[in-house]
């Protein structure tokens, strides 16, 4: 009985360290001659226990943050939309014409319904075959680059 006991006790203890995760951004350290502070950004408060000789910590610790690199893309890319909310047609005009780009677009579900090629500065989408709602239009270059997304609602 005491070997089950031991055997139960120990395996919810061996569960419980294995399941603790803390995916966090930042930590630190700091230390004076009273105490020494640990500590993870977003990590819970956790148990600290000790024998007066050995300190055993439950919890994660890192100390390092260091960000390698940060990528900034410009994209040059002017389109109008009107009327919105729309009601009949919806407007589209655009600033330049790139050969082999398109815009879709999708309803609230992030379901496609359509996909145009932009082959005009000035192109008009029927938008009175569409229920009332939301709608998202992307607009996406010749490169499948994601150009901009906006949101569009479609009244009576």
């Amino acid at each position: 009985m005491t070997r089950l006991i031991v055997f139960i006790s120990s395996s919810f203890l061996i569960s419980n360290i294995i399941s603790q995760e803390v995916i966090a951004t930042q930590g630190n350290s700091t230390s004076n001659s009273v105490a020494t502070l640990d500590y993870t950004i977003g990590e819970v408060v956790i148990l600290t226990g000790t024998d007066g000789k050995n300190d055993v910590t439950q919890g994660f610790h890192q100390p390092v943050f260091e960000i390698t690199n940060i990528e900034t893309i410009e994209i040059s890319f002017e389109v109008s939309i009107y009327p919105n909310p729309a009601v009949e047609l919806l407007n589209i005009q655009f600033e330049e014409v790139d050969k082999g780009s398109r815009f879709e677009l999708y309803d609230a579900n992030g379901k496609l319904l359509i996909t145009r090629e932009i082959n005009d500065h000035n192109m008009s989408l029927p938008f009175n075959e569409y229920e009332t709602g939301l709608y998202f239009i992307s607009f996406i270059s010749s490169d499948n680059q994601l150009l901009k997304t906006f949101k569009i609602q479609k009244s009576y």
